[in-house]
């Protein structure tokens, strides 16, 4: 009886001690196997996204990240700088229009930016207003989407207007991109123009006239939307609509394309459907820090 409670005794004794032995193996394999497979799926989503295909970054008629005339999602990285000058002539009204602007990246997500144009219409000329602001990127919020929110400030016209506003345009951009490069791209602010006061024509001529007339235009909605698709790794093709695009009430439907990489090309043709309906063509230059 004795021999058999030793046997025993014993068995459980051993058992015991393989237990203590085999459990921080076990659980240091466990961990091992963890770490690997967290590194395999970090890998893949980071193979996925490397060969996600992605149009051209190039930028706007302001000289910021986007298509012809909205943003997009993305900014310039930490301390590139990119700027664009476009020629563009609008037949309702004849006007010829010349923007130009430039972005910097303050942080890889951080830009900030400014932009003018030159104008000539119905005999007259000058610069228009000097938009200057900055956009916030959240990048990668899930594959293949970017997410950024942006507020511009205007002041102007520059020359030749008689009078000067000061006006704002909180605005965000969703912007998706296809693993085949193809991208979707719509923007959505709220431009609220500033009050002026131009001299009163009449003033002492008439008794009671005022001096100057005061006016606050009311505020609209800005929406963009638009797609992009690259033919190859220098070529893009870009369709898009500018519901009162950039602060100027125009409204254009516009296709086009954007060729190059650090110096881009590119054209665009359409209509514009605010107002009388017309036509619009044009094109500019794109420069872009590496």
């Amino acid at each position: 009886m004795k021999l058999w409670n030793r046997l025993v005794l014993g068995s459980l004794v051993l058992a015991l001690a393989l237990g203590v032995c085999v459990s921080p193996a076990a659980a240091a394999s466990k961990k091992k196997k963890s770490e690997k497979e967290t590194k395999r799926e970090a890998k893949h989503e980071e193979s996925a996204t490397s060969t996600r295909k992605h149009p051209i970054n190039g930028a706007n008629m302001n000289g910021r990240p986007g298509y012809f005339f909205a943003d997009t999602a993305n900014s310039p990285d930490k301390g590139q700088i990119m700027g664009a000058a476009h020629v563009v002539f609008y037949s309702a009204g004849s006007l010829l229009n010349i923007p130009f602007g430039a972005a910097y990246g303050l942080t890889d997500q951080l830009q900030l930016h400014a932009s003018t144009a030159f104008y000539s219409v119905g005999g007259g000329s000058g610069l228009s207003n000097l938009t200057f602001g900055g956009k916030y990127a959240f990048k990668h919020v899930s594959p293949g989407l970017d997410v950024a929110a942006g507020l511009d400030f205007a002041v102007g016209p520059l020359s030749n207007a008689g009078y000067s506003t000061f006006s704002f345009d909180p605005y965000g951009v969703v912007t998706y991109n296809f693993v085949d490069g193809f991208q979707l791209n719509g923007q959505l602010g709220v431009y609220v123009p500033g009050g002026y006061s131009i001299d009163n024509p009449l003033y002492g001529f008439f008794p009671g006239e005022p001096k100057t007339f005061s006016y606050t235009p009311p505020a609209y909605l800005q929406f963009n939307a638009g797609a992009a698709y690259p033919f190859d790794h220098e070529l893009t093709g870009i369709a898009e609509l500018a519901v009162n695009g950039q602060g100027s009430g125009d409204t254009p439907l516009v296709v086009g394309i954007r060729t190059g990489k650090d110096v881009q090309f590119q054209a665009l043709g359409g209509l514009d459907l605010a107002g009388t309906v017309g036509v619009i063509i044009g094109g500019g230059i794109v420069l872009v820090s590496q």
